[in-house]
């Protein structure tokens, strides 16, 4: 599985896929004229409860209908960065499906979640699988679980009657599962359900805009 594009939203680090996210197809396309909860413009940037200095970035919304973040004074590694962010039609809610853009050659992307309250958009722009798993099997979706070979033992001197008297040990599973979606009907059933049991969203970013 890839590592993602950092999941701009600004503020959030960077996000690695590491096995245990929601992924499947790039179901979704971006709209031009209302292509995220946050409009064009430069804004400043805190990731509320970090402790961090707020930045700055530009926010472009492309003629695709992506949204291009753009650090304005780029940290160590950081990039501009693209992403499709849709409206989630939810009562009494302004929700946004966040999907990450796939790189060239991969065919998969990661699913989050965006809320607008003010000038702080609340998000969970990678969902966890292991904890959300039953919700995705009633979903629709696939549950994947990754195993490997135990080693706990590897240092062990390996001699002809050990490796006869002691079984191989049992593969254990470990970097979590992936839920996969290979249908947006099935995503946006699994989409819903996670909101109904996991009402506020994790992170909490603050865009203040202060130019064009």
């Amino acid at each position: 599985m890839r590592l993602p594009v950092r999941l701009a939203l600004a503020a959030v680090a960077a996000l690695f896929l590491s096995s245990c996210w929601w992924v499947g197809a790039p179901f979704y396309k971006g709209n031009p004229a209302d292509a995220g909860p946050v409009r064009p413009g430069v804004y400043k940037v805190d990731l509320l409860g970090d402790g961090k200095p707020a930045h700055l970035d530009r926010i472009i919304w492309q003629p695709d209908g992506t949204i291009l973040f753009t650090p304005l004074r780029p940290r160590k590694d950081e990039q501009p960065s693209r992403l499709v962010m849709v409206r989630f039609a939810v009562t009494g809610r302004d929700l946004w499906i966040v999907q990450d853009m796939p790189e060239e050659g991969q065919t998969e992307v990661t699913y989050g979640l965006a809320e607008l309250h003010g000038e702080v958009l609340w998000v969970s722009p990678l969902i966890d699988c292991d904890s959300t798993a039953e919700i995705v099997r009633a979903a629709g979706g696939e549950v994947e679980e990754e195993a490997v070979t135990n080693t706990e033992d590897s240092d062990a001197p390996l001699t002809t009657n050990s490796i006869q008297a002691v079984p191989a040990a049992p593969a254990k599973p470990v970097g979590g599962a992936t839920c996969r979606f290979k249908d947006q009907a099935s995503l946006e059933r699994a989409l819903r359900a996670y909101i109904a049991t996991n009402p506020p969203l994790p992170e909490r970013i603050r865009f203040k805009r202060i130019g064009d």
